[in-house]
């Protein structure tokens, strides 16, 4: 198995914001002692958060006097409380919507005058991961709130990729596998918390209390990445799969490179697009572009070497089908800093080509944009797209 694989299959990634960053997302969240006129958070769990949140103007209760904590949250609250802890209204966004197009065209449940209707687009034009479908008066499940503040958190900067463990989650199987990675990733950082019996419930309807402690909770670890940042502490990759318990841990130069991302495996005949592919589809909607991918390959969820008869047989068939399509090369660290090259399937393809993909039902199809070791975009043919627009993924 080449070493991008293996990385791939025992990893989740995350990043480490800069403190330019994180000082225009956290403000003056300082979260100092105070005070709330709530009366209903006695013997609450979190109840210091939520009062430091709300003193802070970050969210809201239903009163002056009533914050409801155990009153399950909408999905326009829970838009509203990850707007205002991010401070995504007062980002530019990576997502434009056209001149004078309403969000309902986007969003069809979404009215273009509520109350709520400002915090949907500031959501959106960040990349928060909403789906068209959403509905802002239904109720919110806890893994699709943990995906809303880990898109939102990732996608405050652009930062280096550091490697963590994968957490061990008994109820994995109830996980949405389009929401796995965030929700392995918020746990592996702190935000959210397993039982003592390691379950998420991932299908359950989140509590405004719950929703309330796991953003505290990521703005916290944004705060403290901050300090780590100003002390000039550099962020280290944890020992990698091929490399021995015990020796020394890479360290990643802090260069603000694009991050990487991680996701569940898909089954045979499944085909998976990551967040930043979604992204990127929804960006250049109606264009005659075509999107340089990188695609992984599994069998029965297991991910398959580049190298092998079944990955060189597939190549050829798609080949065969007339898809543009062949094996490319990138680097990636090994050791203490010593760069390697590996091997992964690349192929550049329109949206069409995507979103109906020829796939073989002997095996599970991912589609990513390809990253080198720093988490910097692997540049396609001119024209191409390679990333979420910034102009930066548009190789020329």
């Amino acid at each position: 198995m080449n070493n991008k694989t293996n990385k791939m299959n025992k990893k989740i990634v995350t990043s480490i914001l800069s403190a330019s960053i994180l000082s225009i997302s956290l403000g003056s969240v300082s979260f100092a002692a105070t005070t709330s006129s709530f009366q209903d958070l006695k013997g609450v769990n979190g109840q210091d958060k939520i009062v430091k949140l709300h003193d802070q103007q970050i969210l809201n209760g239903l009163s002056d006097t009533a914050f409801a904590p155990q009153s399950s949250l909408t999905q326009a609250q829970a838009i509203q409380f990850i707007v205002k802890g991010f401070k995504l209204d007062a980002k530019t966004g990576v997502i434009a919507l056209k001149d004078n197009q309403k969000l309902s065209t986007v969003f069809p449940s979404v009215k273009d005058n509520a109350w709520y209707t400002d915090a949907f687009r500031d959501a959106y034009k960040n990349g928060v991961d909403i789906p068209k479908s959403v509905n802002p008066t239904t109720k919110i499940t806890r893994e699709q709130y943990i995906d809303y503040v880990m898109t939102a958190l990732q996608t405050v900067g652009k930062m280096p990729a550091i490697d963590v463990i994968t957490p061990d989650i008994k109820d994995i199987d109830k996980l949405d596998p389009a929401m796995l990675d965030s929700s392995q990733l918020a746990i592996a950082l702190g935000i959210v918390k397993l039982d003592r019996s390691k379950n998420l419930y991932p299908q359950k309807e989140i509590t405004r209390a719950e929703a309330a402690v796991i953003l505290y909770d990521a703005l916290d670890y944004l705060n403290k990445s901050a300090q780590d940042k100003m002390k000039g502490q550099q962020t280290t990759i944890d020992v990698l799969p091929h490399e021995e318990k015990g020796s020394n841990p890479v360290t990643q130069p802090n260069n603000g490179s694009m991050v990487s991302e991680s996701y569940a495996t898909p089954t045979n005949g499944e085909k998976l697009y990551v967040r930043t592919v979604k992204m990127a589809l929804d960006q250049h909607a109606g264009q005659d572009v075509k999107y340089f991918v990188e695609i992984d390959l599994f069998s029965n969820g297991t991910p398959l070497d580049t190298n092998s008869k079944e990955v060189q047989a597939e190549v050829k068939r798609l080949q065969a089908l007339n898809y543009d399509i062949d094996f490319a090369k990138a680097w990636t660290y090994e050791g203490n800093l010593q760069k390697v090259d590996y091997t992964y399937v690349g192929a550049y393809l329109t949206a069409d080509q995507l979103q109906q993909f020829k796939a073989n039902t002997n095996y599970g199809y991912a589609f990513q944009f390809a990253s080198n070791g720093d988490g910097s975009p692997v540049q396609g043919k001119v024209g191409s797209i390679s990333g979420v627009s910034d102009n930066s993924n548009i190789a020329d």
